[in-house]
Order: C-alpha cells, then sequence, then structure tokens
C-alpha cells in the first residue's frame, strides 16, 4: 500500500552576534562604559504551544488526548502502528503489526500480522497475517496462516472488523483500547520535557521526550522502568508519532515493551479496492 511519509526539517535559532579587535587604551585615557546589547532569548516554547501541552511538557494528558481524537474526526490517514514484547533473554513474546489506510467515507485497507505466543489470536493461533477491505457496506478479507492463504467475505461481529475496531480497538491495547484512553494513560505516567520544534510543511510540530514512569504504563505490567518515550505533537494537538520502550514485570517474569505508532498522509488517503476482493466475494 502506498504510503508517503512525511519529511521532518529541524528548525534551528542561530545567535548571531559580532566581535571586534581595538587598541588598548593608555592610562591617561579611561575606557568608555559599554553596555552591552541585549542577547536575544530564545522564545519558541513560550506559553502554550498545544492543546494540553507546553514548554514543560504535556501538563494534560486529557486535554492532549481529546484535541488528538477531534483532530481525526472524519479525516482520511494512514496509521501504523506496532507492539513487541521480548523475554529477558530477547526471546519474542508477543507482537502486532498494522498498516492501515482509513478514507474519509470510512471504506478501509488494512494490513495486519501477528507473532509470538503471547500475542493476540483475532486472526486465529499466531504467527498469521491478514489483508482487510470495506467499502462501508461489503467486507472480505484474505488470511494467510499455517502456509495456507483464503479468501473470504464476512460482515462484522460486535464490533470485530469496522473501521472503529481498526483504527481504535486492535492498534490500541485490545478490548476496551482507544487513542484517547491511550494517550491520556501514558502521558499521565510519563512524564515529559518539550525539546524541540520542528517546521514540516504548514504544521508546528513539537518533540516531547520522557525517561521514567511514575505509573504503570500498561494494565497488567508492574515496575515501569528504563522508560524512553519520544513524541512529536503538532499545534493542533494531533499525537502524530510516538515511540516508547520500557521494561516492566508481568506475573514476577520481566519483559521489554516496543510500542509505536505514526499517523500519516492525513487527509490524503485514499482506499482502492484490491484486486482479491473480488475472489473472496466468489467464495
Amino acid at each position: 500500500m502506498a504510503r508517503a511519509t512525511a519529511a521532518a526539517l529541524s528548525l534551528l535559532l542561530v545567535l548571531g552576534g559580532c566581535s571586534g579587535l581595538a587598541p588598548t587604551p593608555g592610562p591617561a585615557t579611561p575606557a568608555a562604559d559599554v553596555t552591552p546589547a541585549p542577547v536575544p532569548t530564545d522564545d519558541r516554547f513560550t506559553g502554550n504551544l498545544a492543546p494540553g501541552l507546553t514548554a514543560d511538557g504535556v501538563t494534560s494528558s486529557s486535554t492532549l488526548a481529546e484535541a488528538h481524537v477531534a483532530r481525526l474526526e472524519g479525516r482520511s490517514y494512514t496509521l501504523v502502528a506496532n507492539r513487541t514484547t521480548r523475554y529477558r533473554n530477547g526471546t519474542l513474546r508477543e507482537r502486532l503489526a498494522l498498516d492501515l489506510s482509513l478514507g474519509t467515507d470510512r471504506s478501509y485497507l488494512v494490513a495486519t500480522e501477528t507473532d509470538g505466543p503471547r500475542a493476540p489470536v483475532f486472526l486465529g493461533r499466531p504467527p498469521a497475517s491478514a489483508v482487510f477491505w470495506s467499502n462501508g457496506s461489503a467486507y472480505a478479507r484474505r488470511l494467510t496462516r499455517d502456509g495456507t492463504t483464503t479468501y473470504s467475505a464476512f460482515q462484522p461481529t460486535a464490533g470485530a472488523g469496522t473501521w472503529q475496531y481498526w483504527a481504535r480497538t486492535v492498534p490500541f491495547g485490545g478490548r476496551g483500547g482507544n487513542p484517547r484512553g491511550f494517550i491520556t494513560r501514558t502521558f499521565s505516567a510519563v512524564p515529559t520535557r518539550t525539546t524541540e520544534r520542528v517546521a514540516d510543511g504548514n504544521d508546528t510540530v513539537y518533540r516531547v521526550v520522557g525517561t521514567r514512569a511514575t505509573a504503570p504504563i500498561e494494565l497488567g505490567i508492574e515496575d515501569p522502568r528504563d522508560v524512553r518515550l519520544s513524541a512529536t505533537v503538532t499545534a493542533a494537538g494531533l499525537v502524530r508519532t510516538l515511540d516508547l520502550s520500557y521494561v516492566g514485570t508481568v506475573d514476577g517474569e520481566v519483559i521489554r515493551v516496543h510500542r509505536s505508532f505514526r499517523y500519516e498522509r492525513l487527509e490524503n488517503t485514499s482506499v482502492d479496492r484490491p484486486g482479491w476482493v473480488g475472489r473472496a466475494f466468489e467464495n
């Protein structure tokens, strides 16, 4: 699926100055009083930078989460998300990958993969991969598992298979998961600071980072530590990218967690019908 990644250009504030050399005044010539020229101040992070975001970082995670959801409402976009956990020895525990293209009419095309003994089983027993398509009224899937690929039409059941399922539930924690809750919980648990302003086309984007947790980041994972969080937030409040890794404990076992997502092609994503959909409807 085609998607374009927005390029980020760092905006550097250069403090200029000039200096000169002058003869040292003789004993009979008193030195003139010199008033230093004012030094420009860096005002990039003055005041409110985005809903819930200031120079000190995210000050209201719920405000930021609401702005993020509002920015996506009714707009097309591409969402790429990943969740991976590994045991202490590096062995894969679970992996979930998702790549969603969502149209303004809420047609969608999504590719997703699962792997690992503790991976979610919405595709059946991992490892498995699938592509799902819908124009809003018809639904089709191509599923690969155990070396076999099958094509079929389907109807959403209890919300599974709807566009909300792929845009909200799957990438943000499974049943009950959604971006509002994920953003609120993550930025409440991880204190951040604003480190950079980036000019990206018509958007102003701020980078925020965090290196510790004051509370559990995810349910069921205790004692989060060795935290590394980096996110970019637009002035309108869209959390455009997030990359989070940390070590935690589950049932007395230490695991390493890595989660990431990024939003691309906002208001510029289209959804085409794949060639295999006809085969799915024939079946």
